[in-house]
């Protein structure tokens, strides 16, 4: 899996290297296949506050055996194409593009049984923690009927972050809290209207408590630092 993940590195820097775009960042791989998150996740953020012990996984994978729905380009081993762990939020906020480890989606955002899926599901088995995917201010840390367990957390510059039916909230997590990247929120679960266990994650951009958009958390561009300019 390594050897795989390091190929895919080299031939992204190799044609990077022939234009005029600048490579994205090279981050560090452990022998966990995971990355190490690039400084920028802290520092474009609006708060201040302890990183956790987060760190993303390189590739993504769609769940075998299963039925996806708004399935991203695969390969013959259901590795999503084109994965970026790192994501640039409208060109403000760095951020994880999936806040769990181990996990495979089981659906994408877009249309899903005559309405909008407006998130990414993913799964693990067992089932996984989850953790914030940038640093910010809790807004909600509450249970609503179709969401089940969910928090909400405010990363500044109009950008939020979603994730919903967990099974828990992690002691500590309240609204009004400064969070660091990577802390822990909570172990994925069924909590709300859920067929299974797993996490609903959404990216939404607007105004808290209303005016909010989701956006599909796979459709945003690779954190590069020197376009971005940190």
């Amino acid at each position: 899996m390594l050897r795989t993940v390091l190929a895919v590195f080299a031939v992204v820097l190799l044609a990077t290297a022939c234009s005029t775009t600048p490579a994205p960042v090279s981050y560090p791989l452990n022998d966990g296949g995971r990355v190490s998150a690039p400084s920028a996740i802290t520092t474009t953020a609006s708060v201040s506050a302890e990183q956790g012990p987060f760190q993303p996984d390189a590739d993504l994978y769609l769940c075998p055996n299963s039925t996806i729905t708004n399935a991203f380009e695969y390969d013959r081993d259901f590795r999503v194409l084109n994965f970026n762990p790192i994501v640039l939020i409208d060109g403000k906020v760095v951020m994880a593009a999936v806040p769990t480890n181990n996990a495979c989606m089981t659906s994408g955002f877009g249309h899903r049984m005559g309405r909008t899926h407006k998130g990414l599901d993913v799964r693990s088995r067992p089932a996984g923690m989850v953790y914030s995917a940038a640093p910010g201010i809790i807004r909600e840390a509450r249970r609503s009927p179709s969401f089940g367990n969910t928090i909400l957390i405010d990363h500044g510059q109009g950008v939020f972050t979603r994730y919903a039916h967990l099974d828990n909230i992690q002691s500590g997590i309240e609204e009004g809290r400064e969070i660091g990247f990577g802390q822990p929120l909570g172990i994925m679960g069924t909590t709300g209207r859920s067929t299974g266990v797993h996490l609903h994650f959404e990216v939404l951009t607007g105004s808290f408590p209303s005016g909010l958009t989701a956006h599909n958390p796979l459709s945003f561009p690779p954190y590069m630092a020197l376009s971005a300019g940190f």
